[in-house]
């Protein structure tokens, strides 16, 4: 079944117009066929009510929780090539509330402001990735942050994955089920944090964790971490 996110008016519900594009050109929607659209934190079972212009009648509400009671921020510095936009898609399939992609140290490739394509292209995933595995709710991508703007400003259950850490025995696993409802992990770059940003994260209340007794490249860790946080949240 098609998902997707918009907007509800008394039993008449709406797309945007480049949904509405896709859906039809795309998709091939049929008069008739039913549909999910999301609001907010509600999903609606619609039904086609017209092609042109195109627009859903509302059936029912689905009562059903998609999203998991951990409300997981997941901040992560910048990477080469594809992987920040693997890290969020997979993310997004796991439940991460909100991305901070973030410059460290240590980070190779660093954006030119606080906005740009590569930015607009992750929230554009988030929102795919939402609509495939027919989330209640599109992630929030931040704009591009510092590593002091990201710890300074976390809340929550605040855990950084630091490969240090896996000597002394930390692991991720002692903290995912602990009943939180909101938590901040933070990814270092393919480099790893430095021993002074691991000691600034510290400061602001970060625990170090380890991921296991292998180093992970940046975006499996990202993708591991959330993983083994969310999906324990969940039991």
């Amino acid at each position: 079944m098609q998902h997707y996110f918009g907007h509800i008016e008394g039993k008449t519900a709406y797309i945007e117009e480049q949904d509405a594009l896709r859906a039809k050109q795309v998709k091939r929607i049929e008069l008739h066929e039913q549909v999910e659209i999301a609001e907010g934190e509600r999903v609606y079972l619609c039904f086609c009510k017209s092609l042109h212009p195109l627009s859903f009648e509302v059936i029912t509400e689905i009562s059903e929780t998609r999203e998991p009671p951990l409300k997981l921020t997941l901040a992560f510095s910048l990477l080469k090539g594809d992987h920040n936009e693997l890290l969020v898609l997979k993310g997004t399939e796991l439940g991460v509330s909100r991305f901070i992609p973030f410059v460290s140290a240590r980070t190779v490739v660093a954006p030119k402001g606080k906005e740009d394509n590569k930015l607009l292209r992750l929230r554009k995933i988030a929102k795919e990735g939402a609509e495939q595995c027919r989330r209640s709710l599109i992630p929030e991508v931040s704009d591009y942050a510092t590593f002091e703007e990201v710890v300074q400003k976390a809340t929550g259950l605040r855990l950084f994955a630091y490969e240090e850490a896996a000597i002394h025995g930390r692991s991720l696993l002692d903290y995912a089920l602990k009943g939180e409802t909101e938590a901040t992990l933070l990814i270092g770059p393919e480099g790893g944090f430095t021993p002074k940003e691991a000691e600034l994260a510290i400061k602001a209340g970060f625990q170090p964790v380890s991921l296991g007794k292998r180093i992970l490249r940046a975006e499996t860790a990202g993708i591991a971490g959330a993983a083994i946080l969310l999906l324990s949240s969940e039991r």
